[in-house]
């Protein structure tokens, strides 16, 4: 004869605390804001790149048959700057970064957590100067009306906005140390 079972989910599996719940979500949360802040600088930078590729293609046509476009090293290198910074945070968050591992593989697991995390705490002490000199710098820009020789338009918002990608790679690494010592890397 067939035995029926009434078996719940309830019985089979361990609850989980709610304030484990709670500080999971909120992991998630964070995480998830982390992954499409970065996503969205990387869209930026992408399209700063479609657009710095277009201009120095139009260019080069232009220039066979009239003058270039006045501007453009200056317009180029505002594009690669922010495609060269706003990726940062993307990359980190997918592992694109040089990485050489050929003695740290050879740690025992915790003094690698212990590398990678002091190694990172100390990445992020220098991204956090950096975007802070930046954003200083950009101020400065701004008082002292500085603009381009060809264009004569402000970049201080370039320089400033530049801070921002700064903010992503932060962002990114803060994670990468909540992964490290959560286990999941």
């Amino acid at each position: 004869m067939e035995e029926k079972y009434n078996v719940s989910l309830e019985s089979q599996t361990p609850l989980i605390s709610e304030k484990k719940q709670e500080v999971n979500r909120e992991r998630n949360i964070f995480f998830k804001l982390v992954d499409k802040f970065n996503q969205l600088l990387a869209s930026i930078a992408g399209t700063a790149l479609i657009l710095m590729m277009l201009l120095v293609v139009f260019n080069s046509v232009k220039r066979l048959f009239s003058d270039p476009v006045a501007g453009t090293v200056e317009m180029v290198s505002w594009l690669a700057a922010i495609t060269a910074i706003f990726s940062l945070g993307f990359v980190q968050l997918h592992k694109g970064h040089v990485f050489i591992d050929l003695l740290f593989s050879k740690f025992p697991q915790l003094l690698q957590r212990i590398t990678h995390t002091a190694v990172n705490v100390v990445s992020i002490i220098f991204f956090i100067i950096a975007g802070w000199q930046l954003t200083i710098y950009g101020l400065e820009l701004m008082e002292n009306g500085i603009v381009s020789e060809t264009m004569r338009i402000p970049f201080y918002p370039i320089v400033v906005c530049c801070s921002i990608g700064f903010l992503g790679l932060l962002l990114a690494v803060v994670k990468e140390i909540w992964m490290i010592w959560k286990g999941e890397i």
